[in-house]
C-alpha cells in the first residue's frame, strides 16, 4: 500500500477577463521538506490555514507515491496516522479555476474536498472516485477549499 494524501502542484486561474487573468503555478518545491504552509504563497493570492479537525497547518513532504516532486500533506499525528488531516486553503483573489492533485487515496469516497465562493457559501463537496491518485479541476467563483482526508486510514 502506497500511502500518501496531499496536493502536489496547484495550477490557479484568477478570476477576471479571460486574456487579462493571470494563471500560478505551486509546485511546493519553492521551500525545504518539512516546511509548515501558511503565507509563504501569499503573494500568489493564496493562502493556507489550520484545519477544523486537527488545528494544523499543512506541510510540505515527499512520499513515495510521488517520487520526482514534493507534496503538501495534511498533518494530523500524533491524533490521526501520518496523512491524516485536514487543512484550508484561502484565495485573497476570487479564482475561476483550481486543479491539484491528491491521494494516495487508500478507499474511494475517503477524501472530502469542500469548495467555497469567497462568502463561504459552498459551491461544491467533492470526494474521491477512485484509489490512488485524482486529479480534480474546480470552476466556479472559488474563494476557499477546506480539504480533509481524516477518514482515509493507514
Amino acid at each position: 500500500m502506497k500511502k500518501l494524501i496531499m496536493l502536489c502542484v496547484i495550477l490557479i486561474s484568477v478570476a477576471g477577463l479571460v486574456k487579462a487573468a493571470p494563471s500560478y503555478l505551486i509546485t511546493f518545491d519553492e521551500f525545504p521538506l518539512n516546511t509548515l504552509i501558511d503565507d509563504e504563497y501569499a503573494a500568489m493570492g493564496v493562502q493556507f490555514y489550520p484545519g477544523d479537525i486537527t488545528g494544523r497547518l499543512p506541510q510540505i513532504d515527499n512520499n513515495g507515491a510521488m517520487p520526482t516532486m514534493p507534496v503538501l500533506r495534511a498533518t494530523g499525528e500524533p491524533d490521526f496516522n501520518i496523512y491524516q488531516g485536514d487543512f484550508w486553503i484561502r484565495f485573497t483573489t476570487t479564482a475561476a479555476e483550481v486543479t491539484f492533485d491528491s491521494g494516495y487515496w487508500d478507499a474511494i469516497g475517503a477524501g472530502v474536498i469542500n469548495v467555497y465562493d469567497p462568502y463561504m457559501v459552498p459551491l461544491a463537496s467533492l470526494t474521491n472516485t477512485t484509489t490512488g491518485v485524482n486529479v480534480t479541476n474546480i470552476t466556479g467563483r472559488i474563494g476557499h477549499i477546506h480539504f480533509n482526508s481524516i477518514a482515509d486510514g493507514a
